[in-house]
């Protein structure tokens, strides 16, 4: 329910007010234990106060946005209020809209890629003028949409980055397959990357030189697509869909070089045609390979075997030959002995090592059950399924008790199950840069139809993910999410004469944002000297 607020009323001795300002506040009802679970959202401010009913639930506003205006809380609407309105003043019965624009999270953007050396990095992408400010122009709004699906023209006409645009039409924005195109090239991915690497190493030298590589399923219907295949791996069931194959750097966790295979194609060739292609495109060294069961296969186990200099983990299929109950039987007689289990995070695992020769190979095969995901998978079958349970031999019922939690793991480093383990799960920075690109940045839908444009749309997701990935990395120990920081910067607001853009006064909490992203707030600026920062001499 709204209602208005209003906010240092001074009134003269007529009672007519001096002076204040109001907003339309709403009351928020939110689920849970807490003790006070309504919280009060400002909806729009209504600037100064001309006018306020006794029981304010209406007044006339010299609204910033819709200049002289009545406002009724009971109807939730605005009316037009008349120039010669008596309950208005003759001082302010003339007042007109000034038009505001969104300044806060797109000068906040824009800044932190100056600070982190990014803008030369997205010039190396399109050095023309148009072409940058376009492509500056889509990064913001892939960043700071923060998952709404607002399109980009429209989330630029509110905003301050729309002044720089220059001769660019918005309207060309909202569907822009030949920008998407010209993504796609293999030219303009190979640029971006080697730009990339370069700058990264300036202030970590060792970037790029240990990396491993993983893929995600991305169903689609894009047509024309030459990778898209119906499969069912990484996804619940059948779908026609391609793969992301994501070579990650494993002491920053950024992104270094993607490439897209086809859906139903999980083999050795796909991983080393990524490992050749940024080992001389890049000089990254992909050193070690971290890949689920969709990947192990002949090739690669002879590929990386005991005494060959790229490390392997991979976890064992349960199927295709491989010796995954076999292991069970053999060290089933361990369970239980102390000396082989180990507490990671809030799991209890037991972990036992065994050497074995694994087609012709020699490999090392560590074995684990995870007891608390054991006994939940066991739980839930006794439930569904206690009649079958009753009819089985004692030994499929052991097997049960602990297939829930049951893994292998393969490798050819020698280390302790519970250190490969960690190694193993390390991947799972892989994973948060995968979900970061699904969740918060909208990888998908693809919303793209044909080959290159669905290039074009990956290359701009990555990019848009290694922004929000060290947009994260900074306010990582400030307790704030970057979604947080974006919604409530937006508050801050700007109006434009010409050249000059004029700031408003900040609230505490965009100032605080912007200390912790150490950028001062102006409180004016220049339109030009803004493109001149960025390089360009344009008109505005």
């Amino acid at each position: 329910m709204a209602f208005i607020k209003p906010q240092k009323i001074v009134r003269n001795a007529d009672g007519s007010i001096r002076s204040g300002s109001a907003a339309i506040v709403e009351t928020i009802y939110e689920k849970g234990d807490r003790k006070y679970h309504a919280r009060h959202k400002v909806r729009e401010r209504l600037g100064k106060v001309l006018w306020l009913a006794e029981d304010k639930r209406s007044g006339i506003f010299a609204s910033p946005t819709r200049g002289l205006v009545c406002y009724s809380a009971d109807a939730d609407a605005f009316e037009s209020v008349e120039s010669d309105d008596p309950r208005v003043a003759a001082d302010f019965s003339s007042a007109q809209p000034q038009v505001h624009t969104v300044f806060g999270d797109g000068y906040l953007l824009l800044k932190f890629l100056e600070k982190q050396g990014l803008i030369p990095v997205l010039k190396a992408v399109f050095h023309k003028e148009g072409d940058f400010l376009r492509l500056l122009g889509h990064v913001a709004h892939g960043v700071l949409r923060d998952g709404s699906r607002i399109n980009a023209r429209d989330f630029l006409e509110k905003s301050f980055l729309s002044y720089l645009m220059g001769g660019i039409s918005l309207e060309s924005m909202r569907c822009d397959s030949a920008f998407f195109a010209r993504m796609g090239c293999d030219s303009t991915r190979l640029a971006f990357f080697r730009a990339f690497v370069a700058h990264v190493r300036e202030t970590h030298p060792a970037f790029g030189r240990c990396c491993y590589v993983d893929s995600t399923p991305l169903p689609n219907d894009a047509r024309n697509n030459p990778f898209n295949a119906l499969c069912s791996h990484g996804v619940s069931g059948a779908a026609v869909q391609m793969r992301l194959v994501l070579v990650l750097d494993e002491l920053t966790g950024l992104p270094v070089w993607f490439d897209v295979i086809p859906g139903n194609v999980l083999d050795l060739s796909t991983v080393m045609n990524v490992v050749n292609d940024v080992a001389v495109s890049l000089d990254v060294k992909i050193s070690s390979l971290v890949l689920d069961a969709g990947y192990v296969c002949q090739d690669l186990i002879r590929a990386c075997h005991i005494g060959t200099e790229k490390s392997l983990i991979g976890r064992m299929p349960a199927k295709k030959g491989y010796p995954f109950k076999t292991l069970y039987w053999e060290v089933r007689p361990l369970f239980g002995r102390g000396k082989y289990e180990f507490v990671r995070g809030e799991h209890t695992y037991f972990g036992k090592r065994k050497e074995i020769i694994l087609f012709g190979q020699e490999e090392y095969a560590y074995v684990y059950v995870d007891h608390e995901n054991a006994l939940s998978f066991f739980r839930q079958y006794l439930r569904d399924s206690e009649e079958e349970f009753r009819e089985l031999r004692d030994k499929d019922k052991d097997w049960l008790a602990v297939r829930g939690g049951f893994f292998v793991l393969i490798s050819n480093c020698c280390k302790s199950p519970e250190d490969l383990l960690t190694d193993y799960f390390e991947r799972i920075n892989i994973e948060k840069v995968f979900k970061t690109s699904k969740s918060y940045l909208s990888l998908l839908p693809i919303s793209k139809w044909t080959d290159q444009t669905v290039r074009g749309k990956l290359l701009y997701d990555i990019i848009n993910t290694i922004i929000y990935l060290q947009l994260r990395e900074k306010i990582d120990l400030s307790g704030f999410s970057v979604s947080e920081i974006i919604g409530r910067t937006q508050s801050l607001m700007c109006c434009r004469d010409g050249d000059k853009v004029t700031v408003e006064v900040p609230n505490k909490q965009t100032r605080e944002f912007y200390r912790l992203m150490q950028i001062p707030v102006p409180s004016h600026l220049s339109l030009k000297a803004e493109l001149q920062t960025l390089g360009f001499d344009a008109a505005v």
